[in-house]
């Protein structure tokens, strides 16, 4: 089953649409007592009928081909409205490996979007870096899913972030409460991402947080004399590693610790994720939470 969640080996496929349906359907087939099947991707627009549903709402064509009942569904009687923010700050280019921190968070969306239709969810998108870039509103609609590949094919990394503004503002659009989605390396102020996250709970979102690492990022692999670039700045430095591996990942664990217990204290869902991590630890969470809001 490996080759279903492995990051590096998917994304030489190349193609999103494919990656995402191989790393959704290879993880719900592995989860063989799941309960969250749902429907293939033609059917969001319905539900299996049950007795007291009205028949003008039978969908007779459905009937017609597969001999089965399934009424239509409206997108006011989808299950949940799931919104997911990824950071196209140009910190997010940085890679060690094959796959940079904005192409794994990208394929990552693609296939949380793709997961969450299935179980008949509205879906939007949210990309930013400094501002808000591109904002696609939630919906269950079959054409959704492209929409949102449409949207993650042609990202580029932007310039700086300023995360907590933009989780004010994306805050304030959302009317309806929903599960938040973030999915970023969160390289920015805090207790202004504190802040932000915080916003979400005061409006009664649930809220998971997809804290994208790279591998070098958080091993600090490196051995011989490097110069270091600061991703989001102008700033370089030449130094030699060993000198400097103690005091880093010192660093980095404390960073990660206190983001982790400003979500923890909000009640909010923290996963540190490795660009090297198989997608279905995510996507476990994912699921995880959303069994919990239901």
């Amino acid at each position: 089953m490996s080759r279903y969640f492995d990051p590096e080996g998917l994304a030489r496929v190349g193609h999103m649409e494919l990656v995402a349906r191989q790393v959704v359907e290879g993880f719900l087939t592995g989860r063989h007592r799941s309960p969250y099947h749902g429907f293939s991707v033609e059917y969001l627009d319905h539900r299996a009928y049950t007795p007291g549903d009205e028949l003008r709402t039978l969908d007779w064509k459905i009937l017609a081909r597969t001999d089965r009942y399934f009424v239509k569904l409206f997108e006011d009687e989808t299950n949940l409205r799931a919104y997911l923010l990824l950071d196209c700050s140009s910190s997010m280019n940085f890679k060690s490996g094959k796959l940079s921190k904005l192409e794994y968070g990208s394929f990552l969306a693609a296939a949380l979007t793709y997961l969450l239709l299935r179980q008949n969810d509205a879906v939007g998108l949210t990309l930013f870096d400094s501002k808000l870039r591109l904002h696609m509103p939630a919906k269950a609609r079959p054409t959704q899913f492209r929409r949102a590949l449409d949207l993650l094919e042609g990202v580029e990394p932007g310039g700086d972030t300023d995360v907590g503004a933009v989780l004010h503002e994306v805050a304030e659009r959302i009317k309806r409460r929903g599960l938040v989605i973030v999915i970023s390396d969160l390289i920015d102020n805090e207790s202004a991402i504190a802040a932000g996250l915080q916003h979400f709970r005061h409006n009664n979102h649930e809220v998971i947080v997809y804290h994208v690492m790279d591998d070098a990022e958080l091993t600090f692999p490196y051995e011989r004399l490097t110069r270091f670039k600061d991703m989001e700045g102008a700033g370089r430095v030449t130094a030699n590693p060993k000198s400097l591996r103690a005091r880093y990942l010192a660093r980095i664990k404390a960073f990660t610790d206190r983001v982790k217990h400003d979500c923890l204290q909000r009640n909010i869902d923290y996963n540190l994720v490795n660009t090297k991590q198989p997608y279905d630890v995510a996507l476990a969470a994912c699921l995880d939470k959303r069994s919990r809001m239901g």
